[in-house]
């Protein structure tokens, strides 16, 4: 239950003193609701990031530290330093307690071949990453061969495979925290799962009105269907009666031989990445970038992938002439700070998919990377706040359907050509919110939203616009709200805003 504060107490939240600016009657909607306990048009975004924001990334100074110099690796001497980076890693995971992998100043070299297969893994938790700092005198780690489809850091528990525990019985609301289960015998409090399910009749009904093409193929069919998998943890159990820490994204109905399930959700957790920069030797391709050219241009030079990991972070670091940056996927409660996208143009920057509350918060892309920072593919609650994008750079929503997403605060960038084969479209479900978002480009835009008559990229479900600005004439068709386009509102933040709403509590 909320405090018994004034109406006018909720709104100063995120507000300050600015009270001569326009506060958004969507904000109000969400204050009354959260006080009448009815649902909100907008989404309650504020359970993103490392603990769900709850808690600060860790100081890790006071962690056992394993120095890569230790294990052989030397910078600045022109060797490779793949063998000695594992070693080091080995060596942190047998220590069986929170520690850092720490590289001192330097350049540091990997990727000896164009072996794909091979990469620098970590498989357990409390595994930090930390250089001396991604600028000038600091740690830098570069990728000297091209990898077609290889990410050089893996991030990963050795089993990740997902399994059936129970299933839901009973329909339950979007914006709610309890689901009633068959048998609750074998969960527990505290216990991450996720809720998953997949069927052609209940992508219809969640879509409905809007129509759905027939081009979009991986829709249809007895194995079709939006893939939902909402992963969230259980804080009481009353018979068979769960109760989550985090809200549901979107009504639960029971469809005829198609179950809800609840899974397992294997993960490793407080694992980071700190003060480096990222570099590769795509900056010595003979050839600028062109979008799906070739798997060269695509994919040769990837940095970082995430998988199922939680409360997990990127903070402080560059990366600089890639291909890709960063893949976080199944990510829970992961934060990305801070972090600074840079040089030779390439593909994808930050991408999460299939996952609940990632966060990526004062980032700059500039450009760097066809896509800024985005998702796809049944990502949940993903916020992407108070970043810049370049001029005429798109946001990543990579189709397969993500709900909830929060654009907050934004300056630069665009939203068509987004990505995804057209099979995997709509690019995202309900609850695209695009909030005080600075739209920069060199030309006047036209966005229509759930085109039926020509392939469009940008297929979202009726989205929610407030406060949108745009240095040229910006017009849509096919929009959920368009709320005060043309002036910014107050709060300049949602997420902010919601999350101090809620720690208020």
């Amino acid at each position: 239950m909320l405090k018994k504060i004034t109406l006018i107490s909720l709104l100063q939240i995120g507000l300050g003193n600015a009270f001569a600016q326009e506060v958004s009657p969507l904000w109000t909607d969400f204050l009354n609701a959260k006080k009448t306990g009815k649902e909100a048009v907008l989404p309650d975004f504020s359970f993103a990031g490392y603990h769900f924001s709850e808690k600060n990334i860790p100081d890790v100074s006071k962690h056992k530290y394993f120095n890569v110099k230790d294990f052989g690796a030397l910078p600045n001497d022109d060797k490779f330093d793949d063998e000695a980076i594992q070693k080091t890693i080995k060596a942190a995971e047998a220590f069986n307690k929170p520690a850092v992998v720490f590289f001192p100043a330097g350049k540091y070299l990997i990727a000896p071949d164009e072996d794909s297969t091979k990469h620098i893994r970590i498989s357990k938790s409390h595994i930090v990453l930390k250089g001396a700092g991604s600028g000038v005198n600091g740690t830098e780690i570069y990728q000297a061969n091209k990898r077609i489809n290889g990410r050089q850091f893996i991030f990963k528990p050795e089993d990740s495979k997902p399994t059936r525990i129970t299933q839901i019985t009973k329909d339950a609301k979007r914006a709610s925290f309890e689901v009633v289960v068959a048998d609750a015998s074998k969960l527990k409090v505290g216990q991450d799962v996720v809720i998953n399910h997949r069927s052609e009749a209940y992508t219809k009904q969640y879509f409905a009105p809007l129509n759905l093409k027939p081009q979009w193929t991986r829709l249809f069919g007895d194995n079709g269907g939006m893939q939902i998998f909402e992963i969230h943890t259980i804080t009481k159990i009353d018979g068979n009666k769960l109760t989550f820490k985090n809200p549901i994204h979107l009504d639960i109905k029971m469809i005829e031989g198609k179950s809800w399930n609840i899974l397992t959700y294997p993960s490793i957790e407080e694992c980071g990445i700190e003060d480096i920069l990222f570099s590769s030797n795509w900056k010595s391709y003979p050839e600028e970038f062109v979008h799906h050219k070739d798997l060269i241009h695509d994919y040769a030079y990837e940095a970082i992938g995430m998988e199922f990991v939680k409360n997990s972070w990127v903070r402080n670091c560059v990366f600089q002439d890639w291909n890709e940056g960063i893949n976080i996927r199944s990510g829970y409660q992961v934060s990305v700070l801070n972090t600074h996208f840079r040089g030779k143009k390439g593909h994808a920057s930050v991408h999460a998919r299939t996952g609940y509350g990632v966060l990526i918060k004062n980032c700059s892309f500039n450009g760097a990377q066809h896509h800024g920072a985005g998702n796809g593919y049944s990502a949940v609650n993903t916020v992407i706040t108070q970043c810049t994008l370049g001029k005429d750079q798109n946001f990543d929503i990579h189709s397969g359907q993500p709900i909830a997403t929060l654009f907050d605060a934004i300056d630069g960038g665009v939203f068509y050509n987004l990505g995804g084969p057209e099979p995997g479209y709509p690019h995202h479900g309900k609850d695209l919110v695009l909030w005080n978002f600075n739209h920069l480009a060199d030309k006047n835009q036209h966005y229509n939203f759930w085109d039926e008559t020509r392939r469009r990229n940008n297929t979202i479900a009726q989205p929610i616009l407030v406060g949108f600005t745009s240095n040229t004439t910006v017009t849509f068709e096919k929009v959920g709200v368009n709320e005060s386009q043309g002036k910014n509102v107050l709060p300049k933040s949602l997420f902010e805003a919601q999350l101090e709403l809620r720690l208020r509590k």
